[in-house]
């Protein structure tokens, strides 16, 4: 039984250790390694965002510069396209950024959930180490009223040892009389 239960004891541990570690890796792992991707991610769209905005600005410049004003309208059109062209890029680098932030959504989710197992990992510990507390204490006790046993018997295999020697001393005594 107490191999059992020390067993038992044993793989909770374990079982508490391998959560703690899981938990502090979900946390400080994936967690930190997708936010620093979003925020690559987030740096680079503003950057390209920054360069795309200077080569609009750029090529409005030039396009009006080198083209006659009767041609104005053609550079207005083609603003235009590169203006959806921009929305367009800009659109997918919202989906993208979308798409991380589920990502993330998703870890903080299993981060929680870990979390709370880890909860109940505490708590399992607990109720695991008050157990085995009281386990102790029982055991002590049920050691201590075996040694209390055991020096009974001891006293009383001493009396019944000078009974007998009493005994075949009178009966030594009776023979020796009856003689």
């Amino acid at each position: 039984m107490t191999l059992f239960f020390n067993q038992m004891l044993g793989c909770l541990i374990i079982a508490a250790c391998i959560g703690g570690v899981v938990g502090w890796l979900l946390r400080h792992v994936s967690a930190d390694k997708n936010a620093q991707q979003l925020a690559d991610v987030t740096a680079m769209m503003h950057l390209k965002e920054q360069m795309l905005e200077k080569a609009r600005q750029q090529l409005r410049g030039e396009t009006t510069s080198k083209l006659p004003r009767g041609e104005s309208g053609l550079t207005a059109s083609q603003a235009l396209s590169h203006s959806n062209v921009e929305d367009l890029t800009s659109q997918e680098h919202y989906r993208r950024s979308e798409h991380h932030s589920n990502n993330i959504d998703r870890l903080h989710v299993r981060l929680q959930e870990s979390e709370e197992a880890g909860g109940w990992i505490e708590w399992l510990d607990v109720q695991l180490t008050e157990r085995d507390e009281k386990h102790r204490i029982a055991l002590h006790e049920v050691e201590l009223q075996l040694a209390e046993r055991d020096r009974r018997i001891r006293e009383l295999e001493r009396l019944h040892q000078q009974l007998s020697e009493q005994s075949e001393e009178n009966e030594a005594l009776s023979t020796d009389k009856a003689a």
